[in-house]
């Protein structure tokens, strides 16, 4: 009798034992390896699920409208003229680097807005060459902080190249910008600040610009946006991009 009681003793404390040495090797609240759900994608995709990853699909071209508005950066140069102010198209090509970081070309192109609606004898074109880091890239939601190198033309809207060249001025953009984006489509909204530099050839105002007569109104602002003078701006773009 003794010797099966032993052998009972000897069993519950082994079971005892592997049942201690079980819960201790598993924390409260975690479950069976077989039963644990699949990690996450670390890339992340803009709706979950089985949806492609924001990194499957690495180019990106956009088409926005917006506004670019310039003044002299020396605000003595101004001599009371408002902001000359264009209204834009903008074409952009994206290649993603990384997860949050993204290459950026964008061409501008846009003619003079007076305040009566109707165009200027002025006409903008200009490149940026930037970098754009997304701080929420598999969100549906994301935005950025922008920075780029560039060049502007500001010059009257039947310019020769020639005189286009001329006008040629280097910039620099920083921006914000937030975006919208489903699987492929997406829209998106970027403010940036222009830096721009002086003219190319140096010249005071365009080379076919001259000063009108004595008592004739000047026209809208020719001299705040052609002369030699360093430049301040700023755009406002919204538009949709396509990601292939």
């Amino acid at each position: 009798m003794s010797a099966r009681l032993l052998v009972l003793a000897l069993g519950t404390v082994s079971a005892l034992a592997t049942s201690a040495t079980s819960a201790r090797a598993q924390a409260p609240g975690q479950v069976s390896p077989e039963l644990a759900p699949a990690p996450a994608d670390p890339y992340g995709s803009p709706h979950g699920g089985t949806r492609p990853s924001v990194m499957a699909r690495r180019f990106a071209i956009g088409l926005g409208l917006g506004g670019l508005s310039v003044a002299p950066a020396d605000p003595n140069s101004r001599d009371g003229r408002a902001d000359t102010n264009f209204r834009t198209t903008e074409l952009s090509l994206r290649y993603r680097i990384s997860l949050h970081l993204e290459l950026e070309l964008a061409l501008t192109g846009g003619r003079q807005a007076l305040d009566n609606r109707t165009d200027g004898d002025l006409a903008m074109g200009g490149g940026t060459l930037g970098a754009r880091y997304r701080f929420s890239p598999a969100q549906a939601w994301n935005w950025w902080l922008m920075g780029g190198l560039g060049a502007t033309v500001i010059e009257r809207h039947n310019s020769t190249k020639e005189e286009r060249d001329a006008a040629t001025r280097s910039h620099v953009a920083f921006g914000i910008g937030l975006e919208r984006r489903w699987s492929r489509l997406a829209l998106q909204a970027e403010a940036r600040m222009l830096a721009i530099g002086e003219r190319k050839d140096g010249m005071v105002a365009g080379p076919n610009f001259t000063v009108p007569p004595i008592g004739t109104p000047p026209p809208a602002n020719p001299i705040n946006a052609t002369n030699n003078g360093k430049l301040s701006g700023g755009t406002f773009t919204v538009g949709a991009a396509f990601y292939f």
